[in-house]
């Protein structure tokens, strides 16, 4: 069997583990961006239920009222540092995932360049195999390689 032609599982495994990677870099992705819009969505919360605080307290509040507003801010407050965080963490794992995607892509094309390189040498030998058995042939039908005596 031909060296290219035994390097092709191991080209195909590699493609395999790129893909695997690209997609685990699209969810990862996707995930991030569900973070990042989960962070949005408690940050206009947050804007909102402030707006309402702010309305609230033009009209006078008890103590219990105005307490309850700013336990709830502080708890929305927190909410949103830890999607902060949350949102940090995948992130980080993008960049991993991406990281890791570029080398098996790497690894991939390096494969496949290899193979390549190995399919045109074959080429190239059995070429001039062929070109070899050409010129070794009489030029003409008639002419025989040993003339007859």
């Amino acid at each position: 069997m031909k060296g290219s032609k035994r390097l092709r599982p191991v080209a195909k495994f590699a493609r395999q583990r790129e893909r695997d990677a690209a997609r685990r870099l699209g969810s990862d992705l996707r995930q991030a961006e569900l973070e990042q819009k989960q962070l949005d969505d408690l940050i206009a919360y947050r804007e909102q239920y402030e707006a309402s605080f702010q309305a609230a307290g033009k009209q006078g509040l008890n103590a219990v009222q105005l307490r309850d507003y700013q336990l709830f801010l502080k708890r929305l407050d927190t909410a949103i540092e830890q999607q902060r965080h949350k949102l940090d963490n995948s992130r980080e794992h993008c960049e991993q995932s991406k990281s890791d995607w570029q080398d098996r892509h790497g690894h991939s094309k390096i494969i496949d360049k290899v193979v390549e390189n190995r399919k045109q040498a074959e080429d190239q030998t059995q070429e001039r195999q062929e070109q070899r058995e050409q010129d070794d042939r009489p030029r003409n039908p008639e002419q025989s390689e040993y003339p007859d005596s």
